[in-house]
C-alpha cells in the first residue's frame, strides 16, 4: 500500500525526517577535519582571557544545526579528560528540529554549558538579549554555511551583527567558505546530477529509506540552485510517510570577496587559515 503526503516545497530542516536525512549526507566534523582546529582555538583564545564564572568565556556556533561543530569540541574535550568550566556554549539556528535533535544528542561535558537557540544569523542581537552582560569570544561560522545567505545585503548585515556581540580586542570571528563554494573561472558549469533513485538508510527510524530523485541544478549568477525529490518511505510496505520537493539557493564565491565585503562592515579582517576542504577568515572588532 503506498499512502502519498501532499507534496511541499521543503528546505532540509523543516521535519525530523530531513534532519535525519541531513546528518547523513552532510559533511561530518571527520570527514571535513575542523573539529580539532576548532578545539585548538578555543584552547588559544581562552588561554589569552581569564573567564571567571561571571564573566566566562563565550562561544556562539552560528548555523549549529544538530550541533556538529559543538560535539566535536565536546569529543575533544572528552579525549583529554578537559570541561567547559567558565564556558558559556550557544548553538544557534533557525530550524527548530535541528535543534531538539542537538539537544537531545548531547550527552557528554557539554551539557550543562550549552543552550540551544532558536535564532537568525542576521540578528544576533536577539539572540543575546537576555545576555546583555556577555560578549561572545569565539564566534563560529562553519564550513559553507555563510552560502545560506544568498540575498542581496545578508552577508553584510551577518558581519556588523558580529560586531555587535563579538568581545571587541580579544574575540575572534571564524567565518568559513568551502572550496566547493568558489566560483569557477569559467561561465557554464556543469553540476554532478545523480540520475534515477537513490535509496538511504535512516539513521534514527527503524525500517524507513530515504529516496531521492529528479535532481536538478543550475547556477545564475552568484547563486546555485538545487532541487530534488525526496520521500521517506517505510520499507516494509512501501508507504509514503513524508514527500518533498527540496530546493535551496546557495550564495559561490569568489576568491576574498569576502575581505572585500567586510571593509564596509563593523569588523575587521584579521587573517585567512587554509583548511583541508575550506578556507577560514578572521575578524575581530575594535567597538
Amino acid at each position: 500500500m503506498t499512502v502519498s503526503t501532499q507534496d511541499r516545497p521543503n528546505d532540509l530542516y523543516s521535519s525530523p525526517y530531513l534532519v535525519d536525512y541531513y546528518d547523513i549526507v552532510a559533511p561530518t566534523s571527520q570527514s571535513v577535519d575542523d573539529a580539532s582546529f576548532y578545539w585548538k582555538t578555543y584552547q588559544d583564545l581562552k588561554a589569552s582571557r581569564p573567564s571567571t564564572p561571571d564573566d566566562p568565556f563565550v562561544i556562539m556556533d552560528v548555523g549549529t544545526g544538530t550541533g556538529r561543530v559543538l560535539h566535536g569540541l565536546e569529543r575533544n574535550a572528552t579525549e583529554v579528560n578537559a570541561d567547559f568550566s567558565n564556558t558559556e556554549v550557544l548553538g544557534v539556528d533557525n530550524a527548530q528540529h535541528m535543534l531538539d535533535k542537538a539537544k537531545r544528542i548531547t550527552t557528554g561535558p557539554l551539557k550543562g554549558h550549552v543552550s540551544w537557540i532558536n535564532g537568525s544569523a542576521l540578528d544576533l542581537e536577539a539572540v543575546m538579549r537576555e545576555r546583555v552582560h556577555l560578549k561572545v569570544d569565539l564566534l563560529i561560522f562553519s564550513i559553507g554555511s555563510i552560502s545560506h545567505l544568498s540575498e542581496y545585503g545578508q552577508p553584510e548585515t551577518f558581519l556588523n551583527q558580529v560586531s555587535k556581540v563579538l568581545r571587541p580586542g580579544t574575540g575572534r570571528a571564524y567565518v568559513s567558505i568551502y572550496d566547493g563554494s568558489l566560483l569557477h573561472k569559467k561561465k557554464d558549469i556543469a553540476f554532478h546530477q545523480p540520475q534515477g533513485v537513490t535509496e538511504i538508510q535512516s539513521s534514527m527510524f527503524p525500517h524507513i529509506v530515504y529516496r531521492e530523485s529528479n535532481h536538478r541544478g543550475d547556477l545564475e549568477g552568484n547563486i546555485k540552485y538545487v532541487k530534488f525529490d525526496l520521500e521517506a518511505v517505510n520499507n516494509e510496505d512501501q508507504t509514503i510517510l513524508e514527500k518533498n520537493n527540496i530546493s535551496m539557493k546557495m550564495r559561490q564565491w569568489e576568491e576574498d570577496e569576502l575581505v572585500s565585503l567586510s571593509s564596509k562592515t563593523g569588523v575587521t579582517f584579521v587573517e585567512r587559515i587554509r583548511g583541508a576542504h575550506e578556507t577560514f577568515y578572521v575578524f575581530n572588532t575594535t567597538a
